[in-house]
């Protein structure tokens, strides 16, 4: 039973921090791949601002350390309503936890084929986040740009692999990076991506069901 985070991330388990970053028109920022990121030809994924836990490092500052090195700038942790499991095959569950901040979701990712640790779980705690300052001084090897995607982007994210054109005709923008992005780049979700697909998800599902 998971009641804490510490419940989540069993000791010298793989784990790492994602943030669920939002602008002022609601839309959800998120990374897209740099040069040393693996990703198939022409495709580039995006995935939350965040990264591995480093040895004594709290969640806290794994989340601000990460958003200095990716974005050269500092986040709010901003405590979630209600904290979400998602399993590595996309099912969404509710979970009570005692920590404060209280994360969004505790996802099970699973490295993807193709990369060097293909098959094997990596563990990671989603935290809800505003910007403090300006995204700025990308390092393409790590970030080639930042996307702003809507709520409805995000959701259908795992179904499809659009071009970065067509997403910014359905209303996504570049936040950074615009210069060094390919139109014609088909992108896809990954890690904290992925799971904010489920939950969103999960949640637009459940206010249809209600009558």
């Amino acid at each position: 039973m998971i009641t804490a985070i510490d419940d989540f991330v069993p000791p010298g388990a793989e784990a790492g921090v994602g943030l669920a970053l939002q602008d002022d028109a609601g839309r959800y920022l998120f990374f897209l791949a740099g040069t040393r990121h693996h990703c198939p030809p022409g495709e580039l994924f995006y995935a939350g601002i965040g990264g591995h836990l480093e040895p004594g490092e709290d969640w806290l500052a794994c989340a601000q350390r990460e958003a200095l090195e990716e974005v050269a700038t500092d986040v709010q942790i901003l405590s979630a309503p209600t904290t979400w499991h998602v399993s590595h095959d996309g099912a969404v569950q509710e979970l009570g936890l005692a920590d404060r901040p209280r994360p969004l979701a505790l996802y099970e990712m699973v490295h993807p084929s193709g990369t060097p640790r293909a098959g094997e779980l990596y563990r990671i705690v989603i935290f809800r986040a505003r910007l403090r300052g300006v995204v700025r001084d990308l390092q393409r090897e790590e970030v080639t740009g930042v996307i702003a995607l809507t709520t409805d982007q995000v959701i259908r994210g795992p179904k499809r692999r659009p071009t970065l054109v067509e997403l910014m005709a359905e209303g996504s923008r570049l936040v950074a990076g615009g210069e060094a992005v390919d139109r014609q780049v088909r992108l896809y979700p990954l890690g904290t991506a992925v799971a904010l697909a489920h939950v969103l998800g999960h949640a637009a599902a459940e206010r249809g069901a209600q009558p």
